[in-house]
């Protein structure tokens, strides 16, 4: 069966199918990166680095902590060995690279810090129908704290982000839809940057009435997210690398995600770093924000993944600029004893252009 969703699917196309297990001949997933074995890697950062890979089949067992969970979600209590709930997150350096090295952070915002920058986001939720691209125009500002008190080492310094304007990317599409994007405009999101640069606490309140553009908003949080990165405190060259695990909520779930950076190039408008984002659920509940009042929520599979490349200017909190593409699977399964399942896809692009701070 399919949950009919309105405005573009926004949610996703679930789909029921023949519950089967799957063939014992399955390929292992391909790693995110590629990683020299011959090179003096950390133990640390290789065990991290088999996590996010996926090296292990999806039917293996975990053998221990740093194997990826089989079918991307943790058992009980898995999660919170791993990655406890609240934890900072852990940045691992597993090469400095080559030289000369650029020190990149610290990258913690300075109240009263401001820019603006662009993000074009294109989501596609429905393989019978083509991305739908909106253009946000956003400020951000690290907010001053309350009262005469300034932030001091060590605290967390609130980031605010608000849309100017949201319009379509595409023309001929209805005038309804377009009146349902620019609704978008005004809206804010907060969320709190450690002095490590790692970011937390990602919240938005959306308008009335945009109920069915929740997943672009979703996903430009969601990139924010992805490239706010606490760096290196060590100067880095071409070739570092160095994972960062956190424990995040994203999309309205509980996950630890890891993500594995390299520094690919070092020029005068920046450092070019590629990243490769691999997420897994704790548990398997599956209380993904909007969900239709039909759909199950006991999921049976999750697989999220981004890959992307940023360029980045040492010290800065943002990047100049960003390409992220991401893809997100979830498969529910659905009440009966026929043991169907019901899948949920979102695949989608995000440009980002901070190039005036």
């Amino acid at each position: 069966m399919r949950f009919r969703t309105p405005f573009w699917l926004p949610l996703g196309a679930l789909v029921a199918v023949a519950g089967c297990e799957k063939e014992q001949n399955e390929k292992p997933a391909a790693p995110v990166a590629s990683v020299d074995k011959a090179a003096a890697i950390d133990p640390a950062l290789a065990k991290a680095v088999a996590a996010a890979s996926g090296a292990v089949g999806a039917n293996a067992a975990p053998s221990g902590p740093g194997q990826p969970p089989p079918g991307g979600i943790f058992a009980p209590g898995a999660a919170d060995r791993e990655m406890p709930k609240g934890a900072p997150p852990k940045l691992t350096l597993g090469s400095k690279g080559a030289e000369p090295r650029v020190q990149l952070g610290p990258v913690q915002p300075k109240p009263g810090f401001k820019t603006t920058g662009v993000a074009d986001v294109a989501v596609q939720a429905d393989a019978r129908q083509g991305a739908l691209p909106i253009a946000f125009a956003v400020s951000l500002e690290a907010l001053k704290p309350k009262g005469e008190a300034a932030a001091g080492a060590g605290e967390l310094v609130t980031m605010s982000l608000k849309i100017g304007s949201a319009k379509l990317g595409v023309s001929g599409l209805p005038a309804d839809i377009e009146a349902r994007v620019s609704k978008l405009k005004g809206t804010k999101v907060e969320y709190q940057v450690a002095a490590n640069g790692a970011a937390s606490g990602y919240r938005y309140e959306l308008p009335a009435g945009t109920d069915e553009t929740r997943d672009h908003l979703r996903m430009l949080v969601d990139a924010l997210a992805l490239v706010t990165l606490p760096m290196p405190v060590e100067p880095v060259g071409v070739g570092a690398m160095w994972m960062v695990a956190s424990r995040e909520g994203v999309f309205g779930l509980d996950l630890v995600t890891y993500r594995l950076v390299k520094v690919e190039q070092i020029a005068p408008e920046g450092a070019t770093l590629s990243i490769a984002t691999k997420r897994y659920a704790t548990s398997n509940r599956f209380d993904f924000e909007g969900l239709p009042p039909d759909a199950p929520h006991d999921l049976a599979e999750f697989e999220a993944k981004t890959d992307g490349k940023l360029v980045v200017k040492p010290g800065s909190p943002l990047p100049v600029s960003g390409d992220l593409e991401s893809r997100l699977v979830a498969q529910l399964l659905m009440p009966g004893p026929q043991q169907q399942r019901g899948v949920i896809q979102i695949q989608s692009r995000v440009a980002l252009d901070f190039g005036k701070h």
